[in-house]
């Protein structure tokens, strides 16, 4: 295991200084978050980021935000700043904004404009853990790399519809049955299957797992989650601790 400096470390063979990059994160447990994390390294290495999403999203209180229609027509100068949030209304009634179809991320990727598009692509309904409906996730096909997000604060804790969104899909993927204690199995099925974490993953994109909400002091066996090429690396940690990333594992 390796203690991760730079962010050109956490991205494998990606060129992390290529421009425009499209960064999808899917799954539960932290997307928000984890995004967050993510524009704040890329700012900090002097990138222009976009951060929005292709669902429902919360709203980050802490960015300047925009909500229009169409962010293609937007002028050029608006894509100066540092980080900024756009997305396409406001739902009062949840707190939550709702962003751009798939279609027109890829369309603002082909414009140039941003150096770094970061967008939440799925939805979990506040839970730590998901498997992904038939509808799910909404992933830009111009994604270079997809974070799965899982909650591995869960980790020896009891599984059930009431820990778990989309249960019945979960177990079906894991193997896992109500009451059960989640266990690093459980997480590899669910890395591992095509209907699991990386379920529309675009073709020849780099797949990260993240473990978030993970103690720096846990045991983590994160070796055996890279088997059958179905992830470039795992990171493991917690995105709003310092550091986010403790431990990752590449594959060879």
């Amino acid at each position: 295991m390796e203690n991760i400096p730079h962010l050109d470390d956490l991205f494998c063979d990606l060129n992390a200084n290529a421009s425009p990059l499209l960064i999808s994160a899917v799954g539960a447990g932290g997307k928000t978050s984890t995004l967050l994390w993510l524009a704040r390294l890329f700012s900090e290495a002097g990138r222009r980021v976009l951060l929005t999403t292709t669902t429902h999203m919360w709203l980050p209180a802490s960015l300047p935000c925009l909500i229009c229609r169409d962010p293609l027509v937007l002028p050029a100068n608006i894509w100066q700043r540092p980080i900024l949030t756009c997305f396409s209304s406001w739902i009062a009634d949840t707190g939550k904004v709702k962003g751009f179809s798939p279609e027109t991320i890829d369309a603002l990727i082909l414009q140039g404009l941003v150096d770094v598009v970061l967008v939440e692509a799925d939805g979990a309904h506040g839970f730590a853990l998901k498997a992904p409906d038939e509808h799910e996730p909404c992933i830009p096909q111009s994604s270079c790399c997809v974070v799965a997000v899982m909650g591995a604060g869960m980790l020896g804790k009891k599984l059930g519809p009431a820990a778990v969104h989309r249960w019945l899909l979960f177990s079906r993927i894991t193997g896992a049955v109500e009451g059960d204690r989640l266990t690093w199995e459980m997480l590899q099925r669910l890395i591992r299957h095509p209907k699991g974490a990386f379920k529309g993953a675009p073709a020849g994109c780099k797949r990260i797992g993240l473990l978030n909400q993970l103690s720096q002091n846990e045991n983590l066996q994160i070796d055996n989650l890279i088997t059958q090429n179905a992830v470039e690396a795992i990171w493991a940690g917690a995105v709003q601790a310092q550091p986010a990333i403790t431990r990752r594992r590449v594959r060879k």
